[in-house]
Order: C-alpha cells, then structure tokens, then sequence
C-alpha cells in the first residue's frame, strides 16, 4: 500500500514539474510571439524581430520613396504619387495575420518546445498603381530625353563637317515591366531605362555637295564644273559635270594616256623628254609632237582623229581634239557632243578642243585602275597597257608641280597626280589625290564669260580641293 502511495506521490511530482516547464515555455512561446518569427519577409524585406506595426510601417515609409531612374547619363527620379501608387495597410496586415495564425497554435508551439524554426515565408503584400499614369510618365520622359540622329553638317567657313552625333531613343516596351516591378518593390527601387541608339546615317557624298554649292554661290556669274569620285566606294558628285568646257592642257592626260597605247616598250631618251615637257611643263610643241610622232604615226592630224576615236571607244563621248595644239588658225572640223548641244548651260567651248569634268574624271580613274590590275583600259584594250605603265603616267602627273590650284588645297606631302590649264576665261585642274581616307578622283572647271581673274579662281579651286580632303580624312 505504502509503494502505490509512494509511486503516484511521485507521479503527481512529475506531472507537477512538467506542467510548470509546459507552461514556463507556453509563457516563453508568448513572449515570441510579439515579434515576428524567424524567416518571414513581406514582399521580400525581412521583418525577421520586428513587431507586427513596425513591419507594416517600414513598408508604408519605403513605397512612399521615389523610384531612382537612370537615363543613359540622366538621373531621375519617379515619385509614387505620380502614378498613384496605392499601399494598402490593412489588406496587407490580413495577409500578415493569416501567416501568423497558421504558424501558431499547438503545432507552433510544438515547434518552438523541440527547438525546430519555422519554414520561412513570405507575405504578399497589397500594392497597385495606375498603369495609364505609368505609360504617360514614360511618354514624358522620352520626349523630354530621346535625341534623333544629328546627321553631319558642312561648316564653310573652316571647310570642314561638324561629324554626326548619334540619336538615343527610350525603349517604352522595355522600360515598362522595370518600371513596374520596382514599384512594387521594397527592396529593388533602381531602375536603369532601355535606350536604344540610333546610328547616324554614315557620312554621305552629298554633303560634300552642299558644302561646295556653299563655296560656289558665293561667285555669282561664275560657271563651275565639279567631278569628285571616291576610288574606294565609286560614289560621285557632280556638278556641271557633263557641260562641255574648252579642254585646254587637260587632254593632255588623254595625249599621255594614248602615247603609252601607242607604246611597245619602255619609254627611251627622247620620249622621256616628251613625255616630261608635255606633262610636267604643259609644252605645247612636245605635246603635238606625241600627237604626231608616237600616236599619228607622222600625221598631227591623225594623232588628234585617233585619239578622239579612242575616247569614243572608251566611252568618252565629249572629249574630242579637231586639231593639234596652237592650231587654232585653221578651221576645224564642226565635231557636235551631247555636251556642247546643250543650251541650258553655255561656257563658250574651243571649238578646237573640248571635254567634260565627268570626261576628264573617268579618264583618271581608268589610268588609276588600270595601275591596280583592271578597269576600262585593260578592257577595251587588253593588250596595250600594263599596271606599270599606268603606274608611270600616274608618277609623270605627279611630278607636275605649280604650286598653285589643287595642289595647295591639300596637306604639304599629299600626292596629288594632276594636270591643269587655263585661258582667259576659264581655269581648271583635274587630279587624283592620295590620301590616308582613301584616294579619290577631283576635277574642277571654271568659267566666267569674258574674263575669270585668277585672284578669283585660283583661291577658289584650292577651297575646292580642302573640301574634298578634308570630306575623305575627316
């Protein structure tokens, strides 16, 4: 009898003790519960030992802070305000609660007496904005920001092209759902936009063009005629280029050209001498003695009926010479060119010798790529050219120094390959130019009836030809 006393007597004692332990941590659980538990976060903020109205009072301060935005260099800032950013206390602590309820009870409690932490959660928290006030937000910001293409414009009084700028444009698309999910977020409230950039449109002959008709209405009465082709792309700019102009010492390239047609070896002394004071010196006498000598074989005449044959072939159709040079006396043959049948633009051609700037031009790029190995020589004459004469006529031209005319109109050192002639009325160069942006075809004509002043001319043909450098080597 005395054992049973004895065994409930201590039943009662254990009973006792884990009642005062139970609720020893029922209190302790209690005491937890004014907080919120380890592992839960509202919209991704940590709450974790906060109270329940700390927690809502972090968020409703952090929804109330503007949105950083960064545009391309421009920072900005999106008050909530501004498309009605609404947090809404009350269903968000409903949303806490329910988290909080299902955590306690006895399987809470359970928990905290074997130590084990709760699973963490996350409470979604009640937040809307208007997205039409977003849209016109975003609509604001591109049309305050976003910049077109700044296309490259001529400067004419330096000759030079201020260079195009690129355009940036906002990506509303794109910078849309950023936008959103930072304002939703207390955690994440940066923003960098999605700008794209407009290319500039590249560097286009024409506005070379329009520096030079810059250059040119300054001259009123003046007749210009302006070839400029680029050898490494082909584009052209012309400007009078197929009106015919009296062809002065610049057939003197086509005479150089033909005398090497002619040819079957190597230059000896006396074609050397030629060759010399007809390109480097502009001597008439030599010229006409190629014409008679190398490409008439003994006949003047048929050295200047040859070679317009040629240009013909060639595709230069009004480019012709009636008579040798310093011949002018005699009366030529009546040769009619769809240039010199134009009435619109008239310069008062010689009769005798006549060409075009685009003539001239193409004339230039065919010895020049006749140098590379191809182009219109070789093919129209396959077996009566080499790269290396074409070569040499392009160092005969170069050695053609006036100082003067296109030649000072680029930097010292430039090789320019040219021929020039003047009268008194008309002045012109024709040249192709070397240089680090490429290498490229120029031939200028000028005409004022009566008389062009070479004060007038001269200075203006070299403003030309810094254009055009300082177009390909910008």
């Amino acid at each position: 009898m005395r054992r049973r006393t004895g065994c409930i007597a201590w039943l009662i004692i254990i009973g006792a003790v884990v009642a005062l332990f139970l609720g020893w941590q029922y209190f302790a659980y209690l005491s937890t519960k004014r907080t919120l538990p380890a592992g839960m976060t509202i919209a991704g903020v940590s709450v974790e030992g906060m109270t329940r109205e700390q927690a809502l009072n972090t968020l409703e301060v952090v929804f109330a802070t503007p949105v950083e935005l960064v545009y391309q260099e421009q920072h900005l800032s999106l008050p909530p305000d501004n498309v009605e950013l609404r947090y809404d206390t009350e269903e968000t602590a409903a949303n806490l609660d329910a988290h909080l309820a299902a955590q306690g009870g006895l399987d809470g409690f359970m928990a905290y007496i074997l130590r084990q932490p709760p699973d963490p959660v996350d409470v979604p928290v009640a937040i809307s904005y208007s997205s039409e006030r977003l849209d016109g937000f975003l609509s604001r910001i591109a049309g305050q920001y976003d910049q077109p293409p700044q296309e490259t414009v001529p400067l004419p009084d330096s000759l030079t092209f201020r260079p195009g700028q690129p355009g940036r444009e906002l990506d509303v698309e794109a910078s849309r759902p950023l936008l959103a999910a930072a304002l939703i977020s207390p955690t994440d409230r940066q923003v960098t936009l999605v700008v794209r950039t407009e290319e500039v449109s590249p560097l286009g002959i024409e506005v070379l063009g329009q520096l030079l008709q810059s250059l040119l209405d300054d001259h009123e009465g003046l007749i210009p005629g302006i070839f400029v082709k680029d050898m490494r792309t082909g584009q052209e700019l012309g400007i009078n280029a197929d009106v015919a102009y009296s062809g002065l010492n610049i057939l003197k390239i086509a005479i150089l050209e033909e005398a090497y047609r002619a040819l079957d070896h190597n230059p000896d002394v006396e074609m050397t001498r030629l060759l010399s004071e007809t390109i480097m010196l502009s001597e008439n006498t030599a010229a006409n003695s190629l014409l008679r000598d190398v490409i008439g074989a003994g006949d003047g005449q048929m050295g200047v009926r040859n070679l317009t044959d040629s240009m013909l072939r060639l595709g230069l159709v009004n480019t012709f010479m009636a008579v040798p040079y310093d011949e002018e006396e005699s009366v030529p043959p009546t040769i009619v060119t769809p240039a010199n049948s134009r009435t619109d633009v008239i310069t008062e051609p010689d009769p005798h010798k006549q060409t075009t700037p685009l003539d001239a031009g193409l004339l230039l790029e065919m010895i020049y790529q006749c140098s590379h190995g191809g182009g219109a020589l070789m093919m129209v004459y396959p077996d009566f050219f080499t790269a290396g004469e074409c070569a040499q006529m392009i160092e005969w031209m170069s050695m053609n120094r006036i100082d003067s005319l296109i030649e000072v109109g680029v930097p010292v050192g430039t090789d320019v390959a040219h021929e020039h002639g003047w009268t008194g009325d008309t002045q012109a160069d024709a040249a192709l130019v070397f240089g680090p942006g490429g290498d490229f075809v120029l031939v200028v004509f000028l005409h004022r009836p009566g008389w062009l002043e070479w004060e007038e001319g001269a200075p203006l043909i070299a403003d030309i030809a810094t254009a055009t450098y300082n177009y390909f080597n910008p």
